[in-house]
C-alpha cells in the first residue's frame, strides 16, 4: 500500500493492488469486530510519489463512537482515521467491491480519502 499526498492538490490517495485492498478490507473487518481500539497499517514509501508531493507513512485507525468518520494528517506524516464500527464496515464493503482500475471514496472530515486499485502501477514490485 502506498499513500500519496500533496496538500496543494487535494485528497490523499491510498493505492494498492486489487487483492491487497481486499486484504486490507479483511483486516479492517477483523479489527472492527474485536476489542482492540487502535490498529496501524504501514505504507511503502520508497520510489517517487510523483505527481504527488510525498508518500505518507501509513494509516492509523481508531474505533470511536462518533457518527461520522474523521481523518487527519498527523505531524509525523501518518493519516489518522477515526470511525465507528458501522463506518469501518461500510469502508470494508467499498474496498471489497473494488476492481483493478477502480476507486472509491471515504467521505471523512476534514480530509476525505481515495482508495484506488491498480495492479499495473510501476512502483509495485513483482513479489
Amino acid at each position: 500500500m502506498r499513500i500519496f499526498y500533496d496538500s496543494r492538490n487535494g485528497d490523499p490517495m491510498v493505492l494498492d493492488r486489487e487483492a491487497a485492498l481486499h486484504g486490507l478490507a479483511r483486516e479492517l473487518r477483523k479489527f472492527a469486530a474485536d476489542a482492540r481500539l487502535d490498529e496501524v497499517f504501514m505504507a511503502e514509501t520508497n520510489g517517487s510519489p510523483k505527481p504527488y508531493a510525498e508518500f505518507l507513512s501509513g494509516l492509523r485507525v481508531q474505533k470511536v463512537r462518533g457518527d461520522y468518520p474523521e481523518c487527519h494528517l498527523a505531524k509525523d506524516r501518518w493519516l489518522e482515521l477515526r470511525a465507528n464500527q458501522a463506518g469501518l464496515e461500510k469502508l470494508c464493503q467499498s474496498l471489497e467491491r473494488l476492481q483493478n482500475g477502480g476507486h472509491t471514496h471515504l467521505y471523512s472530515c476534514p480530509i476525505p480519502l481515495i482508495f484506488e486499485a491498480d495492479d499495473s502501477w510501476p512502483g509495485f514490485d513483482e513479489s
